[in-house]
Order: structure tokens, then C-alpha cells, then sequence
């Protein structure tokens, strides 16, 4: 039964969880679907992605054995319950059978391939990986590359298998392999109870060290649950369209298992998925081919298909446009539901909730800008914190800190360095005496019970001790019709620490200017404060494997621009340098600052440390 209030929430968390599902781990779950469901297609999968690619189809029987054949494969090849299986895969069927395979033989490993290959090979080291499952250059392109020397750096590795080929003469092709298994139950499946382990997805490993997050088989089966019953799919013909990477908690589980794991058919939109120009290109005309019910995707995602014109396809299938993974403009989501005239029903979830932990009602009232209420049995509070403890809990519509706690929370990151900050401990007066997942985003619950984020802690732009919501100006800017994409961040400043600044990406078509958008915020942003002090135009913004804007990679730019500005002077002194700003291990962000060029390197490099110092980002000259 799909939610229309967060009181028939309430109402559904009086039979206890534990009453509510009838298997414990991942393999049961999709086992029990498929012996409901044998001839039902489970997935259609298009190797191009375009309106009339052929599609191959599984029923969920053959998903099934599948299944099982790649999870006698690597038993075979020496996986035991607790080794480690990296799949460092794009869209594809098999990502499927070895990500589900491996759960239920070992422990399955997801990793970015957009990842540089130095990130890849920490994170395969760090998980100990004993198994790899790649693909064919075929496929994609840039992953092989980048493993071809893997087994001589991660020194746990034994074997690589290989979809769609073999470029190595030392791996296994996965297609001769899979015919040498059972397709029946492994003889001797590992014991998968609720709270075993599952999988080790990272997060935060697009610059520094990542962090591996460990999933549960509970709570992958919870998260199946409550995100299929947030999303109205019940056991009946829906169809789902599945464009995100299969690396992320948004393809895997949100719009993988979830669907999966209550009988739906998924359509596999290509190796890259929304990525892939041509999927875009066809989208609608796909919307039409399939007429799936629910479509869904991060806001970047959204804003580049309303570009696409659908030529009188037919969309009238679709009865929700699901939107995570980031905030979502109230702007770009208002021209969603009138495009598809269908409720915009945005969530909230992170790798560490095994996806969707809220979600507006698809059957109630959708508050364009919220995220929702939480989903069954999932406790969410907003705090003010005081270290690692609750100081108190926040008044409705009061801003705090977003903490939650249940079954679909994960177990904890396998570092202790990471997993000693995660978690805020319960307060004295709790009966439930279980820890608290601290989100790291603000939030504030109004009189409603909708909950509504204001942005990351760490997004926060701190104007003189005055903190500014990016949220304000980004919405702002979403206002206007040549805008695509928004993202505002803190540029640097010696004297109030950070100003408010952005970064837009424009419509196909439009001609606006930075400076235009500049005076357009600045004339309606709620306060004088959060008017942006500069606006660059870009071409294309940068995007993590998801799709969400990647705002470090501003905020380095933002912090290259003012240095560079600070020093121009110099060369009419005869000294000449280049900036490059990153990330660092100590520091958090550097800036260095090579000397190209100067008559006495001690006095320009004195000069350097005057014009740069007092900013909170450190700098050293080379």
C-alpha cells in the first residue's frame, strides 16, 4: 500500500518490521519474486540506448538462475563468506548477477570506474578484494586501462573475470565460465542473516580517501520494502527506467532491487545510461516504446531532459517523476509536473540508508521543495549538536542537524577513523538506547511533519560568522528562463572568509550573461547578504558518476580564480606564476603556487606569502 500521510505511516509501523518480510537476505528476497513472478520480464536491457535498440530480456526465472551460476562461480573460484568481491562494472545485466552473486557467496564491492585508477586500486585494497568483475573494452572504452596492472597492486586479488570479452590472457571470461555452474540454490550458501554484512559500497571517494560503507542484508530487504512502498509499486506491472550507475545506492538499490525486489521490470538504458547521449536524444521516444510508470533521476538529469522535445510522444504511463540524489530547484521541479502532469515526489537518502530514508506521498500531498516524510520505520530528528551528543532537539521549523536511525541504517564505514564521526550518541532520557546516524545535512521538520533540508553542513557559506544557505541563491537563479543548472558556493575572502559567488550552466540557446544573472539575484534573493558577488558561466558543470554537481570542484576553482586575481600584479614586476588548487590530505585544500618566473625567488615568494596570507586556505610556492 502506497502512503498518503505520515499518519498511515505510523499506522503501518505498528506490526513490527520483523512481521513485514519474510526473508532476511538479499538472495531470499529476489527468490521468493521470482517464484511469484517466473515468466514476468525482470529486465530489458538496451546496448545502445537508442528509441528502436533490440532489447535482451530476462524473465525473473532466468534472473534468477543467473543469479545463482554467478554465485557458484565464485564460490568455485575460492570466495568464502567473508572475501571480498570488486565489481568495477558499467550498466549492464551482468553488473546485476555479480553484485547479487556476490552477496550471496561474499561480499560484493561496487566501485566508481570513473574513478582515477589510483582510487580504484585504494579502494579494492582497503576491502581486501579477492575477486575482480570487469568488462570488455568493447563495452566501455576507459575501464580496462586502468585495471591492467591491477593484480600486481592489490595483493589479495586472485582472479579477474571479464563480461563481453577478454583483454588479458591471465583472466576469465565470464561467458565460458557461468556454463560450468548450477543454476539451482548454492550446496553450501553462507550464512546470510539480517544483519550480515553484504556489501561494502564507498562514499566520498571522488577526491581523498574514500570511505566503505557497510551494507546489511536486512537492510537491503528494508530498503527494497519502504522505497518500493514510498515509490506505489506493489507487486504489480510497473516498469521502471534504471539510467544510473549500478556503483551508487540510486541504481543499485532505488531503482535496482527496490524494483526488483517487488516484481517490477526494469529497462537497463545503455553501458553509460543517462550519460549516454543517445539515451537522452530518445528519451521520451523510449518513454513511449516501454510506458514505464515511474521515471527518475537527480536534478541535472531532469533539467537536460526538459531540453529534449518529446514530438507528441505518448508519456501518459508515466504516474510519478521520482527525483534524489541532491535538492531539487522548486523551479525545475514546477516544470516537471507540468511536462508530465504527474506528482514530482522527492526523497532523501544516502549510501549509509540503503537508499530512500524519505519520500513525499505519491498518493498524498507532494511539497514541491521538501523532501518528505520518513519512510516506515526509519527515526529521523532534527538536533542541535554539542560534539558527539545531542545538546537538544530542535522546535518545528527550526533548523538542526538531520540525524535517523532503524533497520535500513548501515552497520558502520570499515575504518574506525571514518566510523568514530558518523554516529551521534543517544540521549540520556532515550528508551531506545540505539546511536544516531549524523547525516551532515541541516534540516527543519515543520508543523506538518514535512521534513525540509536547508543545505550540507559543509555547504554552509559563512559570510562573517553569517551562515548563508547556497539553497537561497541557487533557487534564485533557477528562476530565471536561460538557466539549466545552478550551483552557489563560498569564494574565498580575507576579511569575511568567504563571499557568496555561482556558477551556471545555461539552456541550449540562451544568451545571458554572468553579469545579467548577477543583478537578476541580487534583485531577489530574500537578503542582502546571500547576493552573489560573481557569477561564471560554464559550459558544462562538473558532475560526480550520479550526475550531482560536484561542488568541490568549484569551490577549487572559486579558490584558483581570487589567488590568481591577488597575484596579476605581479607581472608587471617581472614575476610570473601558475596556481593549481586540490585537495589535501592535512590541510583539506591547498593551494600551490609555482614560480615561473622572477629575478630574486626570495622576494617574490615573500610578495606571494604577503598578497595570500590571512586566507583560511593554505598555499606553499614551488
Amino acid at each position: 500500500m502506497p502512503f498518503a500521510s505520515l499518519a498511515e505511516v505510523e499506522e503501518f509501523e505498528k506490526t513490527p518490521y520483523e512481521k513485514r518480510i519474510s526473508a532476511t537476505n538479499v538472495y531470499d528476497l529476489l527468490r521468493q519474486t521470482a517464484a511469484r513472478f517466473p515468466d514476468r520480464p525482470a529486465i530489458h536491457y538496451l546496448p545502445k540506448g537508442t528509441a528502436d535498440d533490440p532489447a535482451v530480456s530476462y524473465s525473473y526465472r532466468q534472473f534468477l538462475e543467473r543469479i545463482t551460476q554467478t554465485a557458484n562461480m565464485f564460490r568455485a573460484l575460492g570466495a568464502g563468506p567473508n572475501d571480498v568481491v570488486s565489481l568495477v562494472m558499467p550498466i549492464l545485466p551482468e553488473t546485476f548477477f555479480s553484485m547479487w552473486g556476490a552477496e550471496t557467496a561474499a561480499i560484493a564491492n561496487p566501485i566508481n570506474h570513473y574513478l582515477e585508477a589510483t582510487q580504484i586500486i585504494g579502494i579494492m585494497a582497503e576491502a581486501k578484494a579477492k575477486i575482480l568483475v570487469t568488462c570488455d573494452p568493447s563495452i566501455v572504452a576507459d575501464i580496462w586501462p586502468k585495471l591492467a596492472d591491477i593484480k600486481k597492486q592489490v595483493p589479495t586479488l586472485q582472479h579477474i573475470v571479464v563480461v563481453g570479452g577478454r583483454p588479458a590472457p591471465d583472466v576469465l571470461r565470464y561467458e565460458d565460465e557461468i556454463g560450468k555452474y548450477d543454476g539451482r540454490m548454492p550446496p553450501n550458501p553462507r550464512h546470510t542473516g539480517f544483519e550480515d554484512v553484504a556489501a561494502l559500497f564507498h562514499t566520498g571517494g571522488t577526491t581523498g580517501t574514500p570511505k566503505l560503507a557497510q551494507h546489511t542484508q536486512g537492510g537491503l530487504v528494508m530498503g527494497s520494502l519502504t522505497n518500493g512502498l514510498g515509490l506505489r509499486n506493489d507487486g504489480s506491472e510497473d516498469i521502471y527506467f534504471n539510467g544510473l550507475p549500478l556503483f551508487h545506492v540510486g541504481g543499485a538499490i532505488c531503482a535496482g532491487l527496490n524494483p526488483m525486489g517487488n516484481g517490477c521490470t526494469t529497462v537497463l538504458l545503455s553501458p553509460l545510461g543517462m550519460r549516454n547521449p543517445l539515451v537522452a536524444g530518445s528519451f521520451w521516444k523510449l518513454v513511449e516504446r516501454f510506458r514505464p510508470s515511474m521515471v527518475g533521476g537527480v536534478p541535472t538529469i531532469w533539467g537536460a531532459l526538459l531540453n529534449v522535445p518529446s514530438d507528441g510522444a505518448d508519456l501518459s504511463s508515466i504516474k510519478v517523476a521520482n527525483c534524489g540524489g541532491s535538492p531539487m530547484p522548486v523551479e525545475l521541479a514546477k516544470a516537471v509536473q507540468r511536462k508530465l502532469n504527474v506528482p514530482v515526489v522527492e526523497g532523501f537518502g544516502m549510501t549509509e540508508t540503503h537508499g530512500f530514508a524519505t519520500m513525499n506521498p505519491a498518493s498524498g500531498e507532494c511539497r514541491i521543495g521538501s523532501i518528505g516524510h520518513r519512510l516506515p520505520y526509519v527515526q529521523l530528528i532534527v538536533a542541535e549538536l554539542e560534539g558527539n551528543r545531542i545538546k537538544r532537539r530542535c522546535a518545528p521549523n527550526e533548523q538542526g542537524v538531520v540525524l535517523m536511525r532503524g533497520p535500513q541504517i548501515f552497520k558502520g564505514y570499515v575504518s574506525p577513523v571514518h566510523d568514530r564521526d558518523a554516529w551521534i550518541e543517544a540521549e540520556a532520557g532515550d528508551a531506545d538506547r540505539r546511536r544516531w546516524l549524523n547525516s551532515g545535512d541541516l534540516g527543519r521538520i515543520d508543523p506538518e511533519h514535512y521534513i525540509w533540508l536547508t543545505g550540507r553542513a559543509k555547504d554552509l557559506i559563512i559570510r562573517g560568522g553569517h551562515n548563508i544557505d547556497p539553497l537561497t541563491i541557487e533557487e534564485t537563479l533557477h528562476q530565471h528562463e536561460g538557466v539549466e543548472a545552478a550551483a552557489a558556493i563560498g569564494r574565498p575572502d580575507r576579511h569575511a572568509g568567504e563571499l557568496p559567488m555561482a556558477y551556471v550552466q545555461l539552456r541550449p540557446g540562451a544568451r545571458v550573461t554572468g553579469e545579467e544573472l548577477q543583478e537578476f539575484a541580487r534583485a531577489r534573493v530574500t537578503e542582502r547578504a546571500s547576493a552573489p558577488v560573481e557569477v561564471i558561466l560554464v559550459d558544462v558543470m562538473p558532475t560526480t558518476g550520479v550526475g550531482k554537481i560536484f561542488k568541490p570542484a568549484l569551490r577549487f576553482d572559486a579558490a584558483k580564480r581570487t589567488f590568481s586575481r591577488l597575484l596579476e600584479p605581479l607581472k608587471v614586476e617581472g614575476i610570473e606564476t601558475e596556481i593549481a588548487v586540490g585537495p589535501h590530505k592535512e590541510h583539506g585544500t591547498l593551494a600551490t603556487v609555482k614560480l615561473l618566473k622572477a629575478s630574486d625567488r626570495n622576494a617574490a615568494k615573500a610578495k606571494i606569502a604577503e598578497l595570500l596570507g590571512g586566507f583560511t586556505i593554505r598555499h606553499e610556492v614551488v
